[in-house]
């Protein structure tokens, strides 16, 4: 067993970020805890072994829940069951196979979910050149006027569009819409179609910009951008060419990939040489040369950089490189320490969710 409070453990750090998500309604914590006293540290199949057993058992509840007419209860355990699943690939290597069939199951489950969420979330895809980007749309329940802001939230290296619903769920309390989207080298792009990631992200991104200023419930004039994780890459480097975006937050900042990311922590060279399409070493650091906010200074629109300090995944250097290169007259860099209440120093800082992610709401509420 152990603990997910005091993450110093590849283990504990992945069930922290999945804790984080339970408090939006991606799982329960309780359920939680008792998942991780069954599974012995550094024990990856018995990881894999309980997570699936607690995905099994929870998508079982979701539809005899269904079948019982309580279609609420069913939707909250689809939700749960989508990111149980989505754990138990975590720490699977490079293509193996059992990857698409867990993101397989994770992705049926949260559709599911999304049915049952009412008329205001829709399962959608966006076309780009010859690929095509599963994802989904999500209308506030009270909007608040008769075209609403939009937030195009980019997830990071490893998390689809399933799971980080529940990262950005919070932008629909505050009346705006919400767009995910599977872009290259993320969920069921590399999953199940094999598309992998690349360098000009200012050009997937401008392809879903296309789609939501398409649809008639958005004022185009409010359009935000996020990216969490590997998109404090993504989402700065499209902010750079897309004029559409009105601001920009970097949930995580990320200047150069291959200084910041992959010779800063060695236990994710895997994980980027797989995005890249399974490349060896020597033919991922020559193409992540290429993954660079170069012109950074074409940022003009308000930006906030929110990192922690003591983030062993993407390098706090990274973060300040970018916010000082970003040419805005409006934008803010919150390196975030632990001396507020002790917490939200590591990567993403899933354990000050309760604080880091009304502040940056709040920031970007003041901007569109």
């Amino acid at each position: 067993m152990f603990t997910f409070l005091t993450p110093h453990h590849p283990f504990a750090s992945q069930t922290l970020r999945l804790a984080a998500e339970a408090s939006q309604g991606g799982g329960d914590v309780f359920e939680i805890a008792r998942c991780c006293e069954r599974i012995e540290l550094g024990d990856k199949d018995s990881w894999e072994r309980e997570w699936i057993a607690l995905a099994e058992k929870t998508e079982v509840w979701a539809r005899e829940a269904l079948d019982s007419g309580h279609p609420v209860s069913a939707r909250n355990y689809f939700f749960h069951a989508n990111n149980y699943w989505r754990m138990a690939d975590v720490f699977l290597l490079g293509f193996d196979p059992r990857r698409a069939h867990y993101f397989s199951k994770a992705q049926e489950c949260f559709r599911e979910g999304v049915k049952l969420n009412g008329p205001k979330s829709e399962i959608i895809e966006v076309k780009c050149g010859d690929e095509v980007y599963d994802g989904y749309f999500f209308l506030p329940p009270d909007p608040k006027t008769e075209k609403v802001p939009a937030v195009f939230l980019i997830g990071g290296a490893d998390a689809y569009a399933e799971e980080i619903y529940f990262s950005g769920r919070q932008v629909l309390d505050r009346g705006w819409a919400l767009l995910l989207v599977d872009t290259p080298g993320r969920g069921s792009s590399i999953y199940l179609k094999g598309i992998k990631t690349r360098p000009d992200y200012e050009v997937p991104t401008a392809a879903c910009i296309d789609w939501l200023t398409a649809r008639p419930e958005v004022d185009e004039s409010r359009i935000g951008l996020m990216g969490i994780s590997l998109a404090g890459y993504y989402a700065p480097r499209a902010a750079c060419y897309e004029e559409r975006i009105k601001a920009l937050v970097g949930w995580s900042g990320c200047y150069d990939i291959l200084e910041d990311v992959y010779e800063h922590c060695a236990h994710l060279q895997p994980t980027l040489q797989r995005l890249l399409g399974g490349v060896d070493d020597e033919t991922a650091r020559a193409e992540l040369r290429s993954f660079v906010v170069q012109d950074a200074d074409k940022i003009k629109i308000p930006t906030l950089i929110s990192h922690g300090t003591t983030d062993t995944l993407m390098s706090v250097d990274g973060a300040k490189k970018l916010y000082d290169g970003i040419s805005s007259d409006d934008k803010t860099l919150n390196l975030i320490d632990g001396s507020d209440n002790g917490g939200g120093s590591m990567h993403c800082s899933h354990d000050y969710w309760a604080r880091n992610v009304p502040t940056m709401l709040d920031w970007l509420e003041d901007r569109i």
